[in-house]
């Protein structure tokens, strides 16, 4: 394609992006007309292996049912529903006799399990502020959004297997009130492997190893961006949602937002150190620098909720314009029967795999909030049958920002990272310079630095600083938030082309390329 031609397409696209966020569709009486939601595809056979350990069932009755949590227990609240409702209640050929039978025998087979503790709310947040937030999606974007308090969990006893659950998973998704059911795998960090302490000095300054804060090809021309007005990330708020962190890292700012809990776990912590490094480093002349080192950073605990519940929370306390970090994976439907690398997280996927995840996304990306997430560590094609469409565009589209790990010198897919057309972008799978674990510096947690961050978890927050850094310069031209879409569709189109490989991981972003972009719409 020629400049010219990249150029326009890239102007085009930003500028339907502002039209798209100022003006849902609206009929000529001036009713809102909203796109309808996609239908949800059943699954058929139980999705995961017998032998992959889950954590909870989660069961989403159909948009318009009004099913509800209500004292102790789950209720039809037909007295209830709005006119809109009714309306999607009947798009199912659904009447309350029908639903009421059918939710009597999903609690029969919900107290079939395993289970921790009796069904509850998927997502924390009270009624009022889901709707409200939902509200507001629909309103912007002009589509259709899921009703997340139709959505509800079971936590499952530690131990508890798929096989345990899979009959039950079938028998709910095989009620006509049901959308989905399915059980959730327990999610990890994707990262991949990572260096030992050496014992060396603290207080060092590591910013010359960061070569992915170079210019292009080899990295993605950070130091540019920081040289033109808001293009530290100034202005945007960034919010990571995962296990734990380390706020007293002497190379961190401190955190505008702290929701949810963190588990008490070391290689949870250093992760997360490690990520918000990447991003938001301190520029105070020793240790690292972050990519997006003007930007407010929070964080959002999943220790005590849903990651689906987590992302809701990260979006609203990032805000439009802001960004959220999904940076985790879980072991999804198996497509390899086994993995020639990273044998430990062979099948492990991203999460908008799952429904309520993907809902939830879909929420904050309509609401203008830049969503990007770890494509995962799994070795595997995210184009394959076995995931039913989830990752095509033309079936679905969270417009979420896939990122996928390539190398830190030719752009390649790393031989464990998840590939396919999804997957818009990369970043480094390896050798990057941040906080955390301690191989550069040993001196005491708070002043551990490591040369070895690894994974789409080291390959993600490099371009969410990206994105901070795009949004930051837009904000100090005055041109506002940019939609979520146009914005991945710029990545894709400026960025430098990976190397050749049957592997699709997308271009590594190039600021130098975008920034121009930005400020010409």
């Amino acid at each position: 394609m020629k400049a010219s031609s990249l150029k326009s397409r890239v102007t085009r696209t930003l500028m339907m992006g502002l039209c798209l966020m100022a003006a849902p569709a609206v009929q000529a009486s001036g009713v809102k007309v909203l796109e309808p939601r996609l239908s949800t595809v059943k699954p058929t056979s139980p999705e995961l292996d017998p032998e992959t350990p889950v954590q909870r069932l989660v069961v989403k009755f159909h948009e318009g049912t009004r099913v509800r949590q209500r004292g102790s227990g789950m209720r039809v609240m037909a007295l209830e529903r709005s006119l809109d409702e009714r309306a999607r209640m009947r798009r199912h050929s659904l009447f309350d006799s029908k639903l009421r039978a059918d939710l009597q025998i999903a609690l029969m087979l919900l107290d079939s399990l395993p289970r921790m503790g009796p069904p509850e709310r998927l997502f924390r947040q009270d009624e009022f502020t889901l709707a409200e937030r939902k509200s507001l999606a629909e309103d912007r974007s002009g589509k259709e959004m899921a009703d997340l308090d139709l959505y509800f969990e079971v936590p499952l006893q530690p131990g508890t297997l798929a096989r345990d659950v899979n009959p039950v998973v079938m028998q709910l998704n095989a009620l006509d009130s049901v959308e989905i059911a399915y059980a959730e795998a327990a999610t990890e960090p994707a990262v991949f492997s990572l260096g030992e302490s050496d014992g060396a000095s603290a207080s060092t300054t590591y910013e010359s190893l960061q070569g992915y804060l170079d210019m292009a090809p080899g990295g993605i021309d950070a130091r540019y961006a920081w040289t033109v007005p808001g293009g530290t990330g100034a202005g945007v708020k960034i919010v990571d949602v995962e296990g734990a962190w380390n706020g007293s890292h002497e190379d961190l700012p401190p955190f505008f937002y702290e929701g949810g809990i963190q588990f008490i776990d070391s290689v949870w912590r250093n992760h997360g150190t490690a990520v918000m490094g990447v991003m938001a480093g301190k520029a105070n002349g020793y240790g690292i620098t972050g990519i997006a080192h003007g930007a407010q950073v929070g964080r959002e605990g999943i220790a005590n909720q849903s990651i689906a519940s987590a992302i809701t929370r990260a979006a609203l306390a990032a805000g439009r314009g802001g960004v959220v970090l999904v940076q985790l994976q879980a072991v999804g439907p198996r497509t390899n029967k086994s993995c020639a690398c990273n044998a430990s997280q062979c099948n492990e996927i991203p999460l908008e795999f799952w429904q309520a995840n993907f809902d939830a996304i879909a929420q904050a990306t309509a609401a203008g909030v830049h969503v990007v997430e770890a494509a995962g560590n799994g070795s595997v094609n995210l184009d394959a049958p076995e995931y039913r469409g989830a990752f095509d565009l033309s079936v679905r589209d969270s417009g979420a920002i896939l990122v996928g790990a390539g190398t830190a010198t030719t752009r390649a897919p790393m031989c464990w990272a998840n590939h396919g057309s999804r997957v818009d972008v990369q970043g480094w799978g390896e050798k990057v310079v941040t906080l955390g674990y301690g191989d550069l510096s040993a001196a005491g947690e708070n002043r551990w630095y490591t040369a070895s961050f690894s994974g789409s978890s080291s390959a993600a927050p490099m371009v969410v600083g990206a994105v901070a850094d795009l949004q930051g310069v837009a904000n100090a031209a005055g041109k506002g938030p940019i939609d979520p879409r146009a914005l991945r569709e710029l990545l894709r189109a400026t960025g430098t082309p990976q190397a050749s490989s049957t592997k699709q991981i997308g271009p590594l972003p190039d600021l130098r390329s975008a920034i121009p972009q930005v400020l010409a719409r």
